[in-house]
């Protein structure tokens, strides 16, 4: 690929960027001015041979992302499109039959940066990154419709009218249904968290499912329900929902109707869920198993210290409301709060709590999100599970 430009590394980053690594950083950069949002760029190692070929963002602190090793591929909206079609083709070996919301593309790990696309039936919701997001917009959209083929397509992105989602081609009428493992969901694209839901805990909902036969089931920040109506059809005797948002909670209730379920045999809590959990650390024990699903504690590195500490808290009173013999399943989805960290989180809050909690299983997300090596932020999600002695 001729007539693009070279930037330099600075820093000695060469090994990581070829064992995988897709980022590089603006202060291990040499200057290189006059260079464009999405601009697609050749990285030369310190030495000055050529490294990999990307995309610069020149005002963002993550300035440069890698698309390819190889010096004879071309950057492109058909680099784009064979790669998401590649995507696809291992959703379909992996995932079952009954699952019709998945993710479709998942960034870096599926080797299209700044792109992560989730289908829901018929409609691809689309979250782009940064100032590459935004400039690759068209490429991006073209691709997912001509591979993909949606009825509708909707793109958000941070950096654009405060995230708004907007819809870039065909008409979205209300919430889109979904089917997981027998489950059903109402997905609203437009103003749901993320792409509309949680798609990447769906194999986790499988496992709480399993675990909530014969028992009172607590949910908090539970969003849409994705979890209480896993528990709920796998045999829980009671489901109380929690979440701050009113709405979330109204729409939980939708879900449990979607899916034949008497929402009046449940319960349905628009409260916080560090004062729910207070309260019922204080009282008899209400719940057998209890599951935490928080937001991402930590957007950012200098977040890390006071994210470990709410983890810290919220998993204290949780062991604390739990009897002896009680489940706790519990999540991270934040990339910058690494496993070893959140499990030495948990045994802090063993500690204070005066419990023995004996971890079962340590998950991550399902196989439509695949695991780059050589990058470690892509295995964001830790979902830890295990019982309260």
């Amino acid at each position: 690929m001729s007539g693009v430009a070279t930037i330099k590394l600075t820093k000695p980053l060469e090994d990581a960027v070829r064992g995988g690594h897709p980022w590089v950083f603006a202060d291990a950069l040499a200057p290189a001015p006059g260079l464009r949002d999405g601009e697609v760029v050749d990285l030369a190692d310190r030495r000055g041979a050529f490294l990999a070929r990307g995309t610069v963002e020149p005002r963002s602190p993550l300035a440069f992302r890698v698309w390819t090793l190889d010096p004879r591929e071309r950057v492109d909206a058909e680099l784009v499109e064979r790669r998401l079609t590649a995507a696809l083709e291992l959703r379909r070996a992996l995932l079952r039959p009954d699952v019709t919301g998945f993710r479709a593309c998942h960034g870096e790990s599926d080797h299209v940066p700044g792109l992560q696309c989730d289908l829901y039936d018929d409609v691809a919701s689309l979250r782009t990154d940064g100032d590459l997001g935004v400039a690759w917009e068209e490429p991006f959209v073209g691709a997912v419709a001509r591979v993909l083929s949606p009825r509708a397509i909707v793109v958000r992105n941070p950096r654009m009218a405060d995230g708004v989602a907007r819809v870039v081609a065909g008409r979205v009428d209300g919430e889109v249904e979904i089917v997981e493992h027998g489950r059903r969901y109402l997905v609203d694209v437009i103003a749901g968290q993320k792409t509309g839901f949680f798609l990447d805990q769906r194999e986790n909902r499988d496992r709480v499912g399993a675990l909530a036969r014969g028992r009172r089931v607590l949910n908090v920040f539970a969003y849409t329900g994705g979890f209480s109506v896993a528990a709920a059809l796998g045999g829980a005797t009671r489901v109380t929902t929690v979440d701050l948002a009113g709405p979330a909670v109204d729409a939980a209730r939708r879900n449990f109707e979607r899916n034949g379920l008497d929402p009046a045999a449940h319960e349905f809590v628009a409260q916080d869920a560090f004062d729910l959990l207070a309260e019922l650390a204080q009282a008899p024990p209400r719940f057998e198993l209890i599951v935490l699903d928080p937001p991402s504690f930590a957007p950012n590195r200098k977040a890390v210290p006071r994210a470990l500490k709410a983890y810290e808290k919220l998993n204290e009173l949780a062991l604390r409301a739990l009897p002896p013999g009680g489940l706790l399943a519990t999540a991270s989805c934040s990339s910058h709060v690494r496993e070893p960290d959140f499990l030495a989180a948990l045994g802090t809050a063993a500690r204070r709590a005066r419990r023995r909690f004996v971890i079962a299983g340590v998950h991550g997300a399902g196989p439509d999100h695949p695991i780059r090596l050589g990058f470690p932020e892509g295995r964001y999600l830790k979902f830890v599970y295990g019982r309260v002695d």
